[in-house]
C-alpha cells in the first residue's frame, strides 16, 4: 500500500510549524502588528520564549555566579523539571513510582507536543518491553544562536534524567546516543528499563 509523503509527518497540522522563516523572523524581532497575530504566531512565540528563557537564565547565572555554579543550577533545575513532571504523569495513570517504557513514551510525547513546534520535532517516541527511544532534529533547550550554552543544555538534561530515575524505580538508566548540544545533527535518547 502507498501513502502520500505527508502521511508520515506527525507535525502536519501543528500550529506554528508552517510559519515561513520570514514570519518567524518578524516575530523574533517584534515587527508584527498585533492585529496580524494568529494561533500559529502565538504557539511559535511561546515555544521560542521557553528556549529564550533557558538561554537567558544560563547566561546570567554564569555572569553572576560563574560557570561551575551555573552548571550546578542547570542540573538542579533539570532534576526538578523532569522528575516532577514524570511523577505527575505516573500518579495520573495510577502507577506512582512504577514506570515502564510505555509510560515514558506517553510522558515524552505529551510534554514534547505541548511546548511548541521546535520541541514537537521529537514526536513520536517508540518503545518496546525494555526501552523508550526519542529521536529529534531540534531541541527547545538548545539554541543554535547560542551554541556555547550547550554545556547548560547537557547539564539540564542530566538533571532531568536524575529526576526521572528518582520518580521511577523501574528506570535503570538513560543513554544519550546523540545530542544537538554535543554538535550532533540530532538527538537520540534511550530510557532503559531492562538490559539485554
Amino acid at each position: 500500500m502507498n501513502q502520500e509523503p505527508y502521511a508520515n509527518d506527525p507535525l502536519l497540522f501543528y500550529p506554528g510549524r508552517r510559519l515561513t522563516p520570514d514570519e518567524r523572523d518578524r516575530m523574533d524581532r517584534y515587527q508584527i502588528p498585533i492585529e496580524e497575530l494568529t494561533v500559529d504566531h502565538l504557539v511559535y512565540s511561546l515555544g521560542r520564549q521557553i528556549e529564550d528563557n533557558f538561554q537567558t537564565f544560563y547566561s546570567i547565572a554564569e555572569d553572576i555566579a560563574g560557570e561551575e555554579t551555573a552548571l550546578e543550577i542547570a542540573i538542579a533545575i533539570g532534576r526538578q523539571y523532569g522528575g516532577r513532571g514524570y511523577s505527575k504523569l505516573l500518579e495520573a495513570y495510577g502507577t506512582p513510582g512504577e514506570g515502564s517504557p510505555r509510560m515514558m513514551a506517553l510522558y515524552q510525547d505529551l510534554v514534547h507536543s505541548i511546548r511548541g513546534p521546535k520541541h514537537a520535532a521529537s514526536l513520536y517516541a517508540s518503545y518496546d518491553e525494555s526501552r523508550c527511544i526519542v529521536r529529534r532534529k531540534a531541541c527547545i533547550y538548545f539554541s543554535e544562536a547560542n551554541p556555547d550554552n550547550g554545556k547548560y543544555t547537557g547539564a539540564f538534561e542530566s538533571g532531568c534524567f536524575e529526576g526521572y530515575r528518582a520518580a521511577d524505580r523501574n528506570l535503570i538508566r538513560v543513554e544519550v546516543h546523540r545530542c544537538r548540544w554535543k554538535g550532533d545533527a540530532g538527538c537520540e535518547q534511550h530510557w532503559v528499563y531492562q538490559d539485554g
